[in-house]
């Protein structure tokens, strides 16, 4: 039986394209905790993401190792869209409820303002804490309030990391419709996507299908949790490379189905309409 714990690590794989270790215990208080490392990275040079749960609240804080500067340095160096990934994320956040304090250099930041964040980052502190249940876009019921806040969580960091996503195998770990931009030749053209994106889309809307409200592991079960194609409201073809785009306007989790009829007419048809066909097919079927 797969317990909660490694649930929440292979839904994040699923959504960051990284491998996950993760271990569970209690503090001294009696609250329950998870930490969540990069699975194969040394523990001293890279980092971990702890979640507790305390009586109404999900307490989430960002933990690097102690030779961990080269990381933290890089991480203030990243690039415009994982930059914009992050705030929106951390965006989101605020939205539902969370406070989140951000420090670098042990001077407390604005994640919105990053014209004012040191231009290197040698110490980092980044937590979140939820007082309230956040809202649940369409639902998503199959996943507890303090996975629901971790996967958040780690999709900010994430958007920040210089790593390239962990190829594990397909049927494992599926990694379906990333990013944005920059066209490279192939046998045809192949657009580039970026799993910070799709890590950051899923981490706002949630694992379940926006039109027709499929969720591959609640139809499947385990073996499928956490599988979702992540759809472009623009096409990616129509992007400039380097396009910067908002995880929580531009991009959707949709089925495979509703996936592939998004795209039978150029321009795709919207969630809205993609809605309407699917309340059109029930009512069909219902005569």
């Amino acid at each position: 039986m797969v317990t909660e714990s490694q649930q929440l690590a292979r839904l994040v794989a699923a959504e960051t394209g990284l491998a996950w270790d993760i271990e569970d215990g209690v503090d001294t208080r009696g609250d329950p905790w998870r930490l969540l490392r990069p699975a194969g990275a040394p523990i001293d040079h890279a980092f971990a993401i702890r979640v507790t749960t305390r009586w109404r609240r999900v307490v989430i804080t960002f933990e690097p190792g102690q030779f961990a500067g080269d990381l933290l340095a890089a991480m203030g160096n990243a690039d415009t869209a994982g930059r914009a990934c992050f705030q929106a994320v951390l965006a989101e956040c605020c939205e539902l409820g969370g406070e989140v304090q951000f420090r670098i250099n042990d001077a407390a930041c604005d994640p919105q303002k990053e014209e004012r964040w040191p231009s290197h980052w040698s110490r980092v502190s980044l937590s979140l804490n939820t007082r309230t249940d956040p809202e649940v876009r369409d639902g998503d019921p199959g996943l507890d309030n303090a996975q629901r806040w971790s996967r958040l969580f780690i999709a900010a960091i994430v958007a920040l990391l210089p790593v390239q996503p962990h190829h594990a195998d397909e049927a494992q770990v599926p990694i379906v419709g990333f990013a944005e931009g920059g066209a490279t030749i192939l046998q045809s053209t192949r657009y580039e996507r970026d799993h910070r994106n799709r890590a950051a889309a899923i981490a706002i809307w949630g694992c379940r299908c926006q039109a027709c409200g499929m969720d591959f592991g609640d139809r499947y079960g385990d073996v499928a949790s956490g599988f979702i194609h992540v759809h472009h409201t623009k096409p990616v073809s129509d992007l400039a490379p380097g396009t910067v785009v908002n995880p929580a306007k531009d991009l959707v989790p949709l089925c495979p189905n509703c996936h592939a009829v998004a795209h039978l007419r150029n321009p795709p048809f919207s969630v809205e309409e993609l809605r309407a066909l699917c309340h059109t097919g029930d009512d069909s079927d219902s005569d």
